[in-house]
Parts: structure tokens; sequence; C-alpha cells
């Protein structure tokens, strides 16, 4: 019981903290005596983590948290695009610069297509991507690939905006 009530108080906080959109300032730079400054908390800066016992809690990211951009697919594309390598490139960097050593890349497509054809076509994305990584120096070993096919579509909408949203490679930290 006492769990349950402490769980209920942090989500609480959480969903509180991600639903404030008001910046919070501190120690703005030039008072006496401050030892730095916080400029702005936003909701993108929270996260929740979880204990052993399973008990999640409030925690603020880090300075030294990644996050890596997806690269998006032209309709019933895999190749990838000048723009896309540029992306890529942009997140070997990062990967690197953390030296992150596990990743898993995830193909995805629109919902137009067959579910065969989408996971076919979602997996050539994400072999193309992963291949591209290992050009660029991260090890084979360390780059998982997996394809959603339609089944993770980060848009609902049915027009060719929404789909080409759809139409990408995350590459997700393990």
């Amino acid at each position: 019981m006492k769990n349950t009530l402490k769980l209920t108080l942090i989500l609480a906080l959480a969903i509180g903290l991600a639903a404030c959109s008001k910046n919070v300032k501190q120690n703005p730079a030039g008072d006496a005596g401050a030892k730095g400054h916080v400029t702005e908390i936003t909701a993108e800066d929270v996260m929740m983590v979880a204990d052993e016992d399973g008990l999640y809690g409030v925690g603020m990211m880090s300075d030294s948290a990644v996050k890596l951009t997806p690269i998006y697919f032209g309709l019933d594309q895999y190749t990838l695009s000048a723009e896309a390598k540029k992306t890529l490139d942009a997140n070997v960097e990062a990967l690197k610069v953390k030296a992150i050593n596990s990743v898993t890349v995830e193909g995805n497509c629109d919902e137009r297509g067959t579910v065969s054809y989408n996971i076919a076509l979602g997996d050539k994305r994400a072999k193309e991507v992963k291949d591209y990584y290992v050009k660029r120096g991260i090890p084979a070993k360390n780059i998982k690939i997996i394809s959603y096919g339609k089944e993770k579509p980060v848009c609902y909408a049915v027009t060719e905006t929404c789909h080409a949203q759809n139409r990408r490679a995350d590459t997700v930290i393990q």
C-alpha cells in the first residue's frame, strides 16, 4: 500500500512537470554568489526512472543524454538520400563521442501496402542504415535491426505529409 501511494505521488509529480510549459529560472548570471545557473527546465529535460524494485521516480536528463535523429525515405524506397547521410553522420558522431555501445535501427513504413511488403521494406531500410553506420566505424555487432513495417506510425492522418513522416528509420540507444 505504501509503495502504491508513493508511486501515485511520483507519477502525479511527473505528469505535472511534463505538463508545465513555463521555464524555471534560478541563479541568473550576475547574481552575487551564484555558483552556476539553470537557465530553463522544460518537459523534455525530465525523464522517468525506475529503481530496482520497479518503482518510478522523476529524474533530470543529463547533459550527456544523446538524441539521435530519424531519417526519412521516399515512397517504396530504401536507399539513403544525401540529406539522410548527413543526418546519419551526425548520429555517428554522437554515438562515438558518448561511447554508445549498442543501438537498434528500427525500419518503419507508411500504412500503404501489405503487411508482408512493409515488413520487408522496413527491413531493407534498417539494413541500409546499419550498413552506413558500419562504413562510418560503428561495429556491426553493436547494431541490431528490426522492421516494424507499418505498426509504429508517428502520424495517423491519411495525407502524404503524414505518410512521409512514417517512412523512416529510427536509431534507438539500448
